[in-house]
């Protein structure tokens, strides 16, 4: 991509507004060149229009710049102009040109069966840190407060997207935030900001990176960064989209938010799933460098899912 000035650029890829893509920053430049982020998507229908919109990231401001978009009407029969697609502001000035690859194909037999517009990877995590918050909760020596992010591959597949779980109306914290309360509209809106602050991308204290096997899992993710050991506690998590979100539980300074799993969901009256989740050694607590695995379950007040879809 070229733009008009240095920037740190990244872009939101949008198709139909039924699925989205968001790239990661690059710092200082104005040539970026993103060459490992590809967006693999099942099953979209002939007439499915991309719509990509570039942003410069600013992590002293609570919005970012707009710099610019376009859009793509015919993904299946995709011809590259030669010059790239013009990124137009919003004063429909001229910002530049971006170039993209797109290769369509039947779906397989495999495939086929997947819904519309089933995301399919690569598995990219994302890991947010927060310095500020973890000074306040001193969850360990680090002062370290981070949040997890996963793109999980065909969970359309498992939690299908007409079953998606409604906030638990008999909740009593849950009523707090999407009832018809004149302290809801506070509520939400705090929560929304507190989702940003926690799980928007910025230029510091941000990893991300691509998540090929279950060992890159362990070790990327819920492994400790200083002693390369599995740390062993509880996590609250949301699966929404096409995202697996979670964040190390008992944090009270969250509590006059209401609701944790609200949080998590950026506000979300609807999500796929939610509850806690937590490592554990496969065999036993006695064999801790042998197998892990994760055990799951629904404890979540604010949006109660079915159990049976577990």
């Amino acid at each position: 991509m070229d733009v008009v000035g240095y920037a740190d650029p990244y872009f939101i890829a949008k198709i139909d507004d039924r699925i989205t893509f968001t790239s990661s920053i690059l710092s200082n430049t104005a040539t970026p060149t993103w060459d490992d982020e590809k967006w693999i998507v099942r099953n979209i229908p002939l007439n499915a229009k991309l719509t990509v919109k570039i942003y410069d990231k600013d992590d002293e401001k609570i919005l970012d710049d707009y710099i610019g978009g376009f859009e793509v009407l015919n993904l299946i029969n995709y011809h590259r102009p030669p010059k790239g697609h013009e990124i137009i502001g919003l004063l429909k000035n001229h910002s530049g040109y971006f170039h993209l690859s797109i290769h369509s194909m039947k779906s397989s037999e495999e495939t086929k069966h997947l819904p519309p517009y089933t995301f399919d990877g690569p598995c990219r995590y994302s890991r947010h840190d927060s310095f500020a918050i973890g000074r306040l909760t001193m969850l360990n020596a680090d002062c370290v407060y981070s949040t997890w992010k996963i793109h999980i591959r065909r969970i359309s597949a498992f939690l299908k997207p007409h079953e998606r779980q409604h906030w638990n109306t008999k909740y009593k914290a849950a009523q707090t935030i999407f009832g018809h309360y004149p302290s809801s509209v506070a509520s939400l809106t705090a929560i929304k900001l507190a989702h940003k602050a926690l799980y928007g991308q910025t230029l510091k204290h941000h990893e991300n990176g691509q998540l090929t096997n279950a060992d890159d899992l362990w070790k990327l993710v819920f492994s400790d960064r200083t002693t390369q050991r599995i740390k062993p506690c509880i996590y609250t998590y949301v699966i929404d989209d096409n995202t697996w979100r979670f964040s190390e539980t008992d944090v009270q300074l969250f509590a006059d938010l209401a609701s944790k799993h609200a949080l998590l969901a950026n506000g979300s009256e609807y999500v796929r799933y939610a509850g806690e989740f937590h490592p554990r050694p496969k065999y036993g607590w006695d064999r801790c460098d042998d197998e892990w695995e994760l055990v799951f379950d629904n404890g979540s007040g604010t949006y109660a899912p079915n159990p049976d879809l577990l």
